[in-house]
């Protein structure tokens, strides 16, 4: 009898964690600026703080937007050149639920060829073209799951809202599974018994 509780509550825990606890978040991108500027807001239950958002305008091709270096105050990565990146990271947060995280300071530059490596300055992306093919935002939180939303292919100067549901570490599947199999050694064990 004591197995079979302890396997109940093992299992209610693996459910719940995966479900109740799970992160969720809406980004609002700022299309009057460029897409250069927004906010990620943290719409999970209390307790789930969002620890991590990565920005990332993806695979660099021919054509797709890309970052120069300004005022941004993330943290910089996958160069193409010098100065111009396609992914910035806002990282060691604490964004409670019901708060958001604003950022500005990015600066948006068009990758004319990516080898060898040339990036116009001056431009921005062709609205409605296939810069944005490859840009997503992704949320980490502090639960251990984490969300990506992918951007629309749309004029840059329009706004976007994405919303994030997070998935679950896969530790949380772990247990989820564990805790199933503890229920059907459990019932076949009883089955055994009658």
């Amino acid at each position: 009898m004591k197995l079979r509780y302890l396997v109940t509550i093992a299992a209610s825990a693996a459910i719940f964690s995966s479900t109740a606890l799970a992160g969720t978040a809406t980004i609002h991108l700022n299309g009057g600026n460029y897409i250069q500027s927004g906010s990620v807001t943290n719409t999970s239950a209390p307790g789930v703080d969002i620890v991590k958002v990565v920005y990332d305008l993806g695979t660099q091709a021919d054509g797709i937007a890309i970052w120069e270096i300004f005022g941004s105050t993330g943290t910089h990565s996958n160069f193409l050149t010098g100065s111009h990146y396609s992914t910035e990271t806002w990282d060691g947060l604490s964004v409670l639920s019901g708060n958001t995280f604003n950022f500005s300071g990015l600066d948006i530059d068009l990758i004319t060829t990516v080898a060898p490596p040339v990036v116009d300055s001056g431009t921005i992306p062709v609205p409605g073209g296939p810069s944005l093919a490859n840009a997503s935002v992704s949320v980490y939180f502090s639960d251990g799951s984490f969300g990506t939303a992918e951007l629309i292919e749309q004029n840059w100067d329009v706004s976007q809202d994405l919303a994030i549901a997070a998935v679950p570490e896969p530790e949380t599947y772990a247990m989820l599974l564990a805790g199933l199999g503890l229920l059907g050694f459990a019932a076949r064990r009883r089955q055994q018994n009658i």
